[in-house]
């Protein structure tokens, strides 16, 4: 039976009654990024569609970061 607005309980309320699994920390679109160089002036992360940013200081002490986008 549908969700009705006017039976008095919430939307929550309903889906709880229904034995909906619900994850106590919630659910969450974060990637699980894999370092694949890390030192003490670069480091290389991949996630999970296997496109890489590398964050680099040069000689000079300036910051770059650089992206590699994987097409397939």
């Amino acid at each position: 039976m549908p969700w009705d607005p006017e039976s008095g309980l919430t939307f929550g309320e309903y889906m709880r009654d229904k034995g909906i699994q619900v994850r106590p920390s919630g659910w969450t679109w974060a990637t699980r990024d894999q370092v694949v160089e890390d030192s003490r002036t670069r480091k290389t992360v991949r996630d999970q569609a296997g496109h890489e940013v590398t964050e680099r200081t040069d000689e000079r002490g300036r910051d770059h970061r650089d992206v590699h986008i994987h097409l397939r």
